[in-house]
């Protein structure tokens, strides 16, 4: 057996599977060629080094999604027609290192006029005024603008922008999907407004604590997580510190137990959605 010969069967010889006389052949040239042995050792250590790369996590890296968004511009400008409002949530998500987490607004809708379809959710005739909708457990943002606002959102833990809309007496439809395993809180204000709201929306798991304590965004999450209902604060102090034990099966009656003696109530809608307000 040559040199170049022996080569080839590198990879079936460390796999244990070269068997009978060219078993021996190859160990016998192994033992007596000194080059043959520095190439295989070369070789067990490139396979061990890349065997390793199965326990590596590959981060997504951040920039991946703005260039995605910036694709999508590109192809909507040869088209001649406006980029739609969701591209650029992929940016947001992105700047505030939201990428990987998954955390979707997908295909925001904004559309001309005033025509809201406000079945259900309790608005009459008011405008400017944000709503969720519950879809199970997505959400979705709605907003109906009466002149020029702009509508921001950012992540209250940290306290950084992930998008804006810019509307002019435009409606805003917006459903927020989070597959994260874990619920998540985002903050949506208009710029201008004296309040803002909170929503806090489940992940894909749910979580079976039920006792806890913490602030009342904390009691939200902890609700989202344990119900897998989204839950909206119109609270105005979110930091006043609570405790829970989710003991009853009716998201809305452990809630409620929770924050009953600190003054705030909490409501369920027909929706599903669950709201924590001040009494």
């Amino acid at each position: 057996m040559n040199h170049d010969k022996a080569r080839e069967f590198f990879s079936v010889y460390f796999e244990g599977a070269l068997d009978g006389g060219l078993k021996q052949s190859f160990e016998s040239n192994l033992r007596n060629d000194g080059v043959l042995q520095s190439d295989y050792a070369a070789f067990v250590e490139t396979v061990r080094e890349l065997d390793t790369l199965k326990y590596e996590e590959i981060e997504i890296p951040v920039f991946l999604s703005d260039r995605i968004a910036t694709r999508l511009e590109q192809v909507q400008a040869e088209k001649k027609s406006g980029l739609p409002a969701w591209t650029s949530w992929i940016r947001g998500l992105a700047f505030t290192g939201l990428a990987a987490a998954a955390i979707i607004f997908a295909l925001p809708i904004i559309r001309g006029g005033s025509d809201v379809n406000t079945a259900g959710l309790n608005l009459g005739s008011n405008l400017d005024q944000i709503v969720f909708k519950a879809d199970g457990a997505k959400v979705i943002l709605k907003y109906q603008s009466s002149n020029p606002r702009t509508l921001v959102v950012s992540s209250p833990t940290n306290g950084k922008e992930i998008q804006r809309f810019n509307l002019n007496g435009q409606r805003l439809d917006s459903p927020v999907q989070n597959s994260l395993s874990k619920s998540v809180i985002f903050k949506v204000e208009a710029i201008g407004d004296k309040s803002a709201s909170l929503i806090a929306v489940p992940g894909q798991k749910r979580d079976l604590a039920k006792t806890g304590e913490g602030t009342v965004q904390d009691l939200a999450l902890a609700i989202a997580g344990h119900y897998l209902i989204p839950v909206e604060i119109l609270a105005a102090d979110v930091t006043h510190h609570v405790s829970w034990n989710f003991s009853s099966s009716d998201a809305r009656a452990a809630a409620n137990q929770a924050v009953e003696a600190d003054g705030f109530s909490v409501d369920q809608r027909q929706d599903g959605l669950i709201e924590i307000q001040d009494r």
